[in-house]
């Protein structure tokens, strides 16, 4: 895939796009947050803390630790305390963006909305199949 222009993400400036979806200015800044919650929270004393006192001490954004989390680069299920809020519900996740019962609750609710739609439009379907029956046997009835 050939490289591209792109805006970063965070500043907006326009960088040549590689590897990354920032510019590399932001990339460095992202990767020294990144530096700091990791080496806060290899300190056995941290290893408890909940994600708003790791903020607060690392002067890391409360959503840029989500993302560490969500992405994978940090392991939440090692730091019983770690964790972000649902999307949804605001219920403490420590992975993807919807704890299970919303996730369960969303995918009954489109998946009744998709068996919906089907059903009208197969509704749909016989009515129109039922009217050009009778415009067929109403133009025979009438030769």
């Amino acid at each position: 895939m050939p490289n591209r222009l792109d805006n970063c993400r965070i500043c907006g400036r326009l960088f040549l796009k590689d590897h990354t979806e920032n510019c590399l200015d932001c990339y460095k800044e992202v990767e020294q947050e990144f530096k700091y919650v990791i080496e806060f929270l290899l300190n056995e004393q941290n290893r408890y803390a909940t994600i708003e006192i790791v903020s607060e001490s690392t002067n890391v954004s409360l959503k840029q630790i989500a993302e560490f989390m969500r992405d994978g680069r940090i392991y939440a299920d090692d730091y019983p305390n770690l964790g972000f809020p649902c999307a949804h519900c605001g219920k403490l996740i420590k992975r993807q963006v919807l704890c299970d019962d919303c996730f369960d609750q969303f995918s009954s609710e489109v998946n009744t909305t998709l068996k919906r739609d089907k059903l009208v439009g197969e509704v749909g379907r016989k009515e129109r199949l039922r009217s050009i029956d009778a415009q067929y046997w109403r133009l025979k009835r009438n030769k």
